[in-house]
């Protein structure tokens, strides 16, 4: 609903890209006013000189951007002066929608480029910067966060979408947050980071968790490489949760292999040897091969 979207982002948005309050807004709010018996409108009325001096004053637009809702209409009593009953709307969540640490938050990849979208075609495609996007987790401390290496990899999808396909002026991006923080009401029993924070220690260490790799490695490569077009010049996480170089990993399989079929080969000559007479040259020639790979690969 576009009323949704104009109460909402447009509220504060629209007088910075556009001068004035949208129209709607603007519309509702004094049909409001005038029918609860007041001479006017509730909301104030920029000058012509406000409009000259906030219009176009943006650099970009920063997004903070988490979830997304259900809207539809509701009537409210005329009398009833508050911000929901101007814009008319409730909202719910769908019970399909994957939940978070958060009653507020839902796992909604697509509403995150419609909002994308939306700022484009609203305020003429202006630089984005999400400034913060993440999810949230309560109850026992599992370092094991796959639900967020799974909010990270559909959101970021999504956002590259909205840049690649759809034309949106994305410029940047920023997970909330790198760690846990103290989350308003909810202290530190929600917990948005990366980097799990270890309060019963006094040094209050940071852990990294399972996504803080995977969160790396994503912008390192800044996306989703196709596995089809063979390795990428990018940072992927190893078994160890490290981070090293695609083509070294490569590399270092291909060496690995190397050094399993010399191995074997080594060892089948010994069992040969027995029976049969073999090259001392070419013992020499596989002992020194076993020699430089093993020092290669750190054995």
């Amino acid at each position: 609903m576009d009323i949704f979207f104009q109460f909402f982002i447009g509220w504060f948005a629209h007088p910075i890209f556009r001068g004035d309050y949208s129209e709607i807004m603007k519309k509702v709010v004094r049909e409001r006013s005038l029918a609860a018996g007041l001479p006017e409108s509730r909301l104030p009325e920029f000058t012509p000189e406000e409009v000259q001096r906030i219009n176009g004053t943006h650099d970009f637009f920063g997004l903070n951007f988490y979830t997304t809702v259900v809207a539809f209409p509701v009537d409210f009593a005329v009398n009833d002066l508050s911000y929901d009953a101007d814009r008319g709307i409730a909202f719910m969540y769908d019970r399909t929608w994957l939940e978070s640490g958060s009653t507020w938050l839902q796992i909604t990849p697509f509403g995150f480029r419609k909002i994308l979208n939306f700022i484009k075609e609203e305020y003429g495609n202006p630089p984005v910067y999400v400034t913060e996007n993440g999810i949230s987790e309560k109850g026992a401390v599992d370092l094991n966060d796959d639900h967020r290496i799974y909010f990270y990899e559909n959101y970021i999808n999504a956002g590259l979408k909205a840049r690649l396909l759809d034309g949106v002026d994305l410029r940047g991006y920023t997970a909330w947050s790198l760690m846990d923080n103290f989350e308003w009401a909810s202290g530190f029993s929600e917990r948005f980071g990366l980097f799990y924070v270890n309060r019963s220690d006094p040094n209050l260490p940071r852990i990294p968790k399972k996504s803080a790799s995977r969160y790396t490695s994503i912008i390192k490569c800044n996306g989703f490489p196709d596995p089809a077009l063979g390795p990428h010049e990018c940072l992927t996480p190893d078994d160890g949760g490290n981070i090293i170089n695609n083509s070294t990993h490569l590399k270092l399989m291909q060496m690995k292999t190397i050094l399993f079929f010399v191995l074997k080969t080594f060892f089948v000559l010994q069992s040969y040897q027995k029976r049969h007479r073999v090259s001392s040259k070419l013992k020499i020639h596989l002992y020194f091969l076993l020699l430089y790979l093993s020092k290669f690969l750190n054995l």
